[in-house]
């Protein structure tokens, strides 16, 4: 009978999970047995802009619907709360916030004749989940949405705050929400809207929060000419609507949010500086 030197694989050693975290701030959990070949198809296309834009709607076409985050089993909404709070201590202490706050505030309050006699409001679409999965379980990006609705939530302070006598209605709007999603920003007196509700949310008298939100959502969020826009950046679209938009508005860029880099990585606050007697 022939024998053989080769070892048998140890099955614990197939399916060791990994993290693999791309140059678009996804996080990948994945298996050793599959880290090769996500690395390959990472290293095949390290630049989705270069794709040209039939090929991106090709892509688009054929990925499946997103679907509800699977939360682990250990998530509770106190749970979820306390990493709310400690996100937004962090946030709030950051040179990123500095700036957007800045921003905002040259931007407020919403006075003049745009949107007169509409209520103040901030829309937010394409935040993630705090709580789990994406992808059938394959995608971690909890970490950088819960930084993101930190931030979203540091802005609703400050609006109510420069708006008292108006009151600011909160909106948010992303397939991926789950139930503890849901119940964690019905907690800070966000509406969680199904798609397309957010889209008529938003008038020139809105913020629109858009930290992940497609192109193809962005020209029409943007065609109803919000008054300050949290998100982008918006320069790398090629859109006569986008383009238009960004000429009507000054910007900052956010600096680097050492944190979790990913969170707001080259976004910009977008905006037209308030009209104060």
């Amino acid at each position: 009978m022939p024998h053989t030197s080769r070892r048998k694989k140890n099955p614990s050693q197939q399916h060791k999970r990994l993290e693999i975290t791309d140059s678009s701030g996804w996080t990948h959990v994945t298996t050793s047995g599959n880290a090769r070949r996500l690395n390959n198809r990472r290293d095949h296309n390290p630049n989705r802009d270069s794709i040209s834009e039939p090929q991106q709607q090709q892509q688009k076409e054929v990925e499946p619907p997103l679907s509800p985050a699977e939360a682990p089993p250990s998530v509770t909404l106190s749970h979820l709360q306390r990493q709310l709070n400690e996100s937004r201590r962090r946030w709030e202490s950051s040179a990123t916030w500095a700036s957007a706050q800045g921003a905002l505030r040259r931007a407020l309050p919403l006075t003049g004749s745009r949107g007169e006699g509409e209520d103040v409001s901030i829309v937010c679409v394409g935040l993630g989940s705090p709580s789990g999965f994406l992808r059938g379980g394959w995608v971690d990006r909890r970490s950088v949405s819960m930084y993101q609705l930190a931030a979203l939530a540091s802005a609703m302070e400050l609006f109510e705050n420069q708006t008292p006598s108006r009151p600011v209605k909160v909106y948010a709007q992303d397939p991926v929400f789950n139930d503890h999603d849901r119940a964690l920003l019905e907690s800070l007196n966000i509406t969680v809207l199904e798609h397309p509700g957010a889209f008529d949310k938003v008038s020139p008298r809105t913020l629109l929060f858009c930290p992940g939100a497609e192109r193809r959502h962005l020209e029409l969020l943007l065609a109803h000419d919000p008054a300050i826009v949290f998100g982008g950046p918006l320069e790398d679209i090629d859109s006569v609507i986008v383009t238009g938009f960004i000429r009507a508005r000054e910007s900052v860029q956010l600096p680097l949010f050492e944190e979790q880099e990913h969170a707001f990585w080259r976004m910009r606050v977008y905006y037209t500086p308030s009209e104060r007697g």
